[in-house]
């Protein structure tokens, strides 16, 4: 297996990415579900992306410049020693499709082995939801995961007519 080892800027660029993605499309099209189709493109991710977002995620909380729930500081710690441990069976362990996820053992695709309560996917979705909010919050970006919030990044009419 190779190591591939992550760089500042690759950390940033992926989480910036991720970020932008997803506020793109609660300004276009409404809150994020586990349906909506910017969450079926998580598939496309492979186990470097997920690690750059949750690497990034880590060192900015380590260095309080966002802060998350203690649950979701857990959840980013497992998510990360999940790619670590499980990465070598899958190149996305963390939101595999559909049909890889039939074929991967228990342990890859569920938090708890003994009693298969609650999918890696799920925790991967909240973590990310979360994460959302708080580098929002970081940067000033007053947009919730609502319905509501379609358009509010939007320029206002005024502030661009002259240009």
């Amino acid at each position: 297996m190779t190591v591939t080892t992550l760089d500042d800027a690759t950390i940033a660029g992926a989480t910036g990415v991720s970020l932008n993605q997803m506020n793109s499309h609660i300004n276009q099209v409404g809150a994020i579900k586990p349906s909506s189709p910017i969450i079926k493109g998580w598939h496309d991710y492979d186990n470097v992306i997920w690690k750059c977002i949750f690497s990034c995620a880590r060192i900015l909380i380590d260095q309080n410049r966002i802060s998350v729930p203690n649950y979701v500081d857990k959840d980013i710690d497992f998510l990360l020693k999940h790619i670590e441990e499980y990465g070598v069976h899958h190149n996305n362990v963390l939101y595999p499709t559909v049909k890889d996820t039939g074929t991967l053992p228990g342990a890859i695709t569920h938090t708890n082995k003994a009693k298969y309560a609650k999918t890696v996917k799920s925790r991967t979705f909240r973590t990310m939801m979360n994460i959302r909010e708080s580098l929002n919050a970081a940067l000033d970006i007053d947009l919730p995961n609502e319905d509501g919030s379609r358009g509010r990044l939007d320029p206002d009419p005024r502030d661009t007519l002259f240009e």
